[in-house]
């Protein structure tokens, strides 16, 4: 299948229903009293949220896209193969522990991949209702500038020891900074909002978790690259489902400036 800048084009208002769908769908469940609960293999939660909003998700893209494939979080199978691209990448809720806790910070994640790259994606906020939407074919490019006081988009719930040293590596080399504090793919459309500057990412994540993201936040200028070679994060890897160690960036000065850096004292560490 030929994947064009019209197919793309026709992809954002249904996606935006989807995203709206299934975002009803999940505060319909977080305003109950009580849920259905469960732990998945590898220890983490799912609700009744999750996969009402996976059955809204897989439903509606058989009738946009008859034609491509689905990788769910909710139903993945790691013994299984990634399907031939393009293929959707989704995410039904991304941060259930943020939706457990009854924070605001989880979202609604649709990816299209091709090539190894996301090409398209799709974020809703339920809590808010605001969607953010990109593809590799719109051009909106943040302001290339480096700011005197480095906004580090952080997570609510993950901050690790890796975390707090590469702060403290900052605060060594005389850089000021600030933490803007989101959970889930928030963190990367706070970049894409140019309210945050870098995110750099030092725990496992999944491809599902990051890819709409990337794609939303490349198409304003943005990027996303592996911190050990600083290549950009691919997807669709055959060995796992799990990205390396990354880093985020609001614009290519920022990139180039920071991501060095970065590197350096991640390379110290592993």
């Amino acid at each position: 299948m030929h994947i064009d800048s019209n197919f793309l084009e026709s992809l954002y208002q249904p996606l935006r229903v989807v995203v709206k769908d299934a975002s009803e769908a999940i505060m319909e469940i977080y305003h109950k009293d009580s849920y259905e609960l469960i732990e998945k293999s590898d220890g983490s939660p799912v609700t009744e949220a999750d996969n009402n909003a996976n059955k809204i998700i897989l439903d509606s893209l058989k009738k946009i896209s008859p034609n491509i494939s689905v990788v769910s979080e909710e139903t993945y199978d790691k013994s299984s193969e990634i399907p031939k691209e393009p293929y959707w990448l989704i995410d039904p809720l991304d941060g259930t522990k943020e939706f457990i806790n009854k924070s605001n910070d989880f979202t609604v994640n649709i990816a299209l991949i091709e090539n190894k790259v996301s090409i398209f994606g799709t974020i809703c906020a339920p809590t808010s209702r605001q969607i953010w939407q990109g593809s590799k074919f719109d051009d909106f490019d943040n302001a290339n500038d480096i700011p005197e006081t480095l906004r580090i988009v952080m997570s609510k719930s993950h901050q690790t020891e890796m975390d707090k040293e590469f702060l403290n590596h900052l605060k060594i080399n005389h850089i000021s900074f600030e933490i803007i504090e989101r959970g889930s793919s928030l963190k990367l459309c706070a970049l894409s909002d140019s309210k945050a500057d870098i995110y750099p990412r030092f725990g496992p994540t999944s491809e599902w978790d990051i890819a709409a993201g990337h794609a939303i936040l490349s198409s304003n200028g943005g990027h996303i690259c592996q911190i050990l070679n600083e290549h950009s994060l691919d997807y669709s890897k055959d060995e796992t489902i799990l990205n390396p160690a990354f880093a985020a960036f609001r614009n290519t000065s920022l990139k180039n400036y920071y991501l060095p850096l970065l590197s350096e004292f991640y390379k110290k560490l592993v």
